[in-house]
C-alpha cells in the first residue's frame, strides 16, 4: 500500500462505480440551510432600504415640497450618491458581513463556518461510504471528529477564510452598482416609492446573482476539497482517480460532457478547461452554481492518454 489507511478489498470492483446512490452531493441540504440565512441577511437590508429611501424617512429629499434635511441631503445629487453608497456598504457590513479579526475568521467563529463545517462532514462521510461501497476498507471518522483531524482541518481554515473573503468583497465593492440607478432616479425625479423600489431591486440582484452563488459554490467547494482529501487519505491504491458524475436533473451540458470522465486527483484540483467561450475547473463546482460529485474509481489504474483527449474542450491547465 502506497500511503494512507485504505486497502483494496477485491479487484472484481475497478471501474463497478456508474451512479452515486445519493445523487447529487450531499452537501445539498447544508446548501440549502446557507442561502435561506443569506437570504434572511440581504431581506434585512432591503428592509432598511426601503424605509430609508421610501416614504417613512425620505432621506434624499424626494417628496414635494419637502422642507426637512434628510440622511442624504447633500446639496449636489453626486453628494447624495456618495452618501447612499457609504450607507449601503455599512449597513451590508452589519447586517451581512458581520466583520471580525481574521484569526478568528481562521478558527471558524464566523456565522459563515458553521454551513462549511457542515459540508466538509458530509463530504467526508459520502466519500467513505462511496469507498465502502466499492470494496475498500477505510476509517469512518466520527463526524466529531473530522474537524479536528490535520488533513481536514487546514482544508477548513482555507475555506473559512476563502467564503469571508469573498462576502466581504460583496460587501465592501458592490454597493457601488447602485450608482446607475441612483443617477437616473434623480434626474428623473422620482418618488419616494420608486425609488425605493429601484433600488431595493438593485440589492436583490446582488444577492442572487453575487451571494447567493457565493453561498452555493462554497458549500460544494468545502464538499469536494474534504471529499478529494479523503480519496487521498485512503491511499493512491484505493483511489487510483476520480470520476466525474453529473446529476441529470441539474447539471449543464459541460457536466454532462465531462461525466463519466476519468481523472487524476491532480487533474481534477488543478485542471481547467475552455469550452464553448467559457472556462470550466475539473472540480466541482466547475462553475458558478455547479452541483456535480466527485466519484471514486477503487482499485483502477490512473489514466494514460493526454487530459486534452479526456475532457471537452481546451486544456488550459492540469495537464
Amino acid at each position: 500500500m502506497a500511503r494512507g489507511v485504505g486497502r483494496l478489498m477485491s479487484s472484481s470492483h475497478t471501474h463497478s462505480l456508474t451512479a452515486n446512490r445519493q445523487g447529487r452531493a450531499t452537501s445539498t441540504v447544508v446548501e440549502q440551510q446557507f442561502l435561506e440565512e443569506m437570504r434572511r441577511r440581504w431581506e434585512r437590508v432591503r428592509g432598511l432600504v426601503r424605509r430609508t429611501v421610501g416614504y417613512q424617512n425620505d432621506a434624499f429629499g424626494l417628496r414635494a415640497n419637502a422642507d426637512e434635511r434628510e440622511s442624504f441631503d447633500f446639496p449636489t445629487d453626486r453628494g447624495k450618491i456618495r452618501g447612499f453608497v457609504r450607507w449601503l456598504r455599512q449597513a451590508l457590513r452589519d447586517e451581512v458581513l458581520e466583520p471580525m479579526p481574521s484569526e478568528d475568521v481562521r478558527d471558524g467563529k464566523h456565522w459563515t463556518a458553521a454551513y462549511i463545517r457542515s459540508a466538509v462532514v458530509r463530504g467526508v462521510n459520502q466519500s467513505t461510504g462511496l469507498l465502502l461501497q466499492q470494496g475498500a476498507s477505510v476509517e469512518n471518522i466520527p463526524d466529531g471528529e473530522i474537524v479536528t483531524r490535520p488533513i481536514f482541518s487546514k482544508t477548513l481554515e482555507k475555506a473559512y477564510t476563502r467564503t469571508y473573503e469573498d462576502l466581504k468583497s460583496i460587501a465592501e465593492d458592490d454597493a457601488d452598482d447602485v450608482r446607475e440607478t441612483l443617477t437616473e432616479g434623480l434626474a428623473k425625479g422620482w418618488n419616494p416609492k420608486k425609488m425605493a423600489r429601484q433600488l431595493t431591486g438593485e440589492v436583490r440582484d446582488l444577492q442572487r446573482t453575487r451571494a447567493e452563488t457565493l453561498a452555493r459554490s462554497e458549500t460544494i467547494e468545502a464538499h469536494s476539497d474534504a471529499t478529494l482529501r479523503n480519496y487521498e487519505r485512503a491511499g493512491v491504491d484505493v483511489v487510483g482517480h476520480g470520476e466525474w458524475q453529473a446529476t441529470p436533473d441539474f447539471s449543464c451540458p459541460f457536466c454532462r460532457r465531462l461525466s463519466g470522465t476519468e481523472l487524476t486527483l491532480e487533474e481534477m484540483r488543478n485542471g481547467a478547461v475552455e469550452w464553448r467561450g467559457k472556462v470550466y475547473r475539473l472540480k466541482p463546482p466547475a462553475h458558478p452554481n455547479g452541483t456535480c460529485v466527485v466519484l471514486p474509481s477503487v482499485g483502477g489504474s490512473p489514466p494514460t492518454s493526454p487530459l486534452a483527449e479526456r475532457v471537452p474542450g481546451t486544456v488550459l491547465s492540469g495537464a
